[in-house]
């Protein structure tokens, strides 16, 4: 007896030390692979399935998508990578249209010259596409109907005009990438305001607008790294994502679940941020939570695209690890495809239609990708 019990407490200690072990090493790798991350959730297979669509003519670096009233998915192709600029002699950008009931490029839409390129698409209740011209610094708008394009310059010099989202009075909101802005086009007096951060290099890049009008959008430099809402009210109000300066974290695109909580990409983080609106105090990062996702190999992260589906998915894409995936916030799990060819680059284009299909764009890989 005496034999047996030392042999249990011998096999105790080993087990328990082993345990000690597992746990210290799995808690060291995960904060150092993804330093801050408040859940990084499980990862399962993907069922995730992938179809490419070659733009047509031969167009490179497709960049955003928008969906219209037929589902129609349209792509603006800058034709470069604007990073944060595209060369002086590039030549005007086009605007893609591709039928997801036929699978088939249906138009091509060459801007005029002085346009430059289109970075991102956005569609008001008449159907009409608008879109940001940084390189022009201007406001511009497609007739789907009969075919014309106008553009209305920004008031302040070189402030490279980003994202558009519509709020619900048809009013065109855009970030200012170059500069601390964000800007509002009136499309009926064709007049501007602007919004300016208190940092001066903010660098402005995702925008959207929620169900009360209110517009939130995030702050791209690292050394900000906020999100902000510009309320109807006229309030510009911020809230903190970190409490510490991190260089990975730029926050890119930002989108809205069904409950009326921000959520957006992060970047060169790896990671997928939220803003629970009911717990969110200005100035701080109350109500926020970072999800990391598993990344591979020795490439690096990049998080962009990001939308949410009817069914409260949250749906990403990361450039550097060339995948698609989404985030179950519910079971705190990953669903991941990385079976898309290397240098791809899906990028700032990701779409969610009305029938869950996600759209993104394979900026190098020149082509509109489909998931299921």
């Amino acid at each position: 007896m005496f034999f047996r019990t030392n042999a249990l407490r011998r096999l105790s200690g080993v087990f328990a030390l082993l345990v000690v072990c597992m746990v210290v090493a799995l808690a060291t790798f995960q904060v150092s692979h993804k330093a801050h991350a408040q859940s990084s959730g499980n990862f399962q297979a993907s069922t995730i399935s992938i179809n490419q669509y070659t733009l047509p003519g031969g167009d490179i670096d497709p960049w955003g998508t928008a969906v219209d009233s037929k589902g129609n998915v349209w792509v603006a192709v800058p034709g470069c990578n604007a990073a944060p600029t595209c060369p002086t002699n590039t030549p005007p950008g086009r605007l893609a249209v591709f039928n997801p009931t036929t699978n088939q490029w249906i138009n091509v839409y060459q801007l005029p010259n002085g346009y430059t390129q289109a970075l991102f698409l956005a569609f008001d209740k008449q159907g009409m596409v608008w879109f940001a011209l940084p390189m022009a610094n201007a406001i511009g708008r497609f007739n789907p109907t009969n075919h014309t394009f106008q553009k209305w310059t920004v008031p302040t010099a070189s402030s490279g005009p980003w994202d558009v989202a519509i709020d619900g009075n048809g009013n065109v909101w855009f970030t200012e990438h170059y500069t601390n802005e964000i800007g509002r086009f009136n499309p009926t007096n064709h007049t501007f305001i602007k919004v300016q951060t208190p940092a001066t290099n903010s660098q402005p890049y995702g925008i959207t607008v929620d169900a009360s009008n209110n517009v939130w959008f995030t702050e791209n430099n690292p050394s900000v790294a906020l999100i902000a809402e510009y309320t109807t009210a006229g309030k510009l109000l911020e809230y903190k994502i970190r409490n510490s300066y991190n260089s990975a974290l730029t926050p890119h695109l930002i989108t809205l679940d069904h409950s009326g909580n921000v959520w957006w990409s992060e970047g060169f983080a790896g990671m997928l941020g939220k803003l629970k609106i009911s717990s969110a105090v200005p100035g701080t990062n109350s109500g926020v939570k970072e999800f990391a996702y598993p990344i591979s190999g020795s490439s690096g992260t990049h998080t962009s695209g990001i939308g949410v589906d009817s069914t409260g998915l949250i749906w990403f894409d990361d450039a550097l690890q060339d995948t698609v995936g989404y985030f179950a916030l519910s079971t705190k799990t990953w669903k991941i495809n990385n079976t898309l060819p290397s240098n791809s680059h899906p990028h700032d284009g990701l779409t969610v239609d009305k029938s869950n299909r996600i759209w993104f764009d394979e900026e190098f890989a020149n082509s509109l990708g489909k998931a299921v």
